[in-house]
């Protein structure tokens, strides 16, 4: 009499599980389309760069004021694609800000950046404008 409504029992959980389990199904999933989710987009930045003072002649003052405006531009062009890490300390005394330190930081690698435009100023600084094209590969980053 017991194995009977044991054998009952099992079959009815089979019974239940099997018609509540019918319906059940995996839906596969949709590959999105990259033009759909992400289109290329180009970013431009402007970099500046002053010749220094301790510069042998005036060719070299020009190519390191240069220098500096790429690197200027590629950081801004970093900040815009990635963003920045801002960290700050400050110290105060008997309710009196003794000393306030604020530090920005990029930390990324750009390759493919162009120069658009170089500008030579009177002054003997130097402004350069790069752009770069994000692609379908960028957003791969971000997932």
């Amino acid at each position: 009499m017991r194995s009977n409504k044991k054998y009952l029992l099992y079959l009815l959980m089979i019974t239940f599980l099997s018609i509540s389990l019918s319906g059940c199904y995996v839906v596969p999933a949709k590959e999105a389309t990259p033009g759909y989710e992400w289109r290329p987009i180009t970013l431009r930045a402007t970099g500046a760069g002053v010749p220094p003072a301790r510069a042998i002649n005036p060719a070299q003052a020009r190519l390191m004021a240069r220098r500096a405006a790429i690197l200027d531009a590629q950081r801004n062009l970093l900040e815009q694609a990635y963003g920045v890490t801002i960290t700050s300390n400050s110290t105060v005394r008997d309710f009196v800000l003794q000393s306030d330190t604020i530090r920005s930081r990029v930390e990324a690698y750009i390759r493919g950046a162009r120069i658009v435009d170089e500008r030579y100023l009177s002054d003997g600084s130097v402004e350069v404008d790069m752009e770069i094209t994000l692609g379908y590969d960028f957003r791969r980053i971000f997932r």
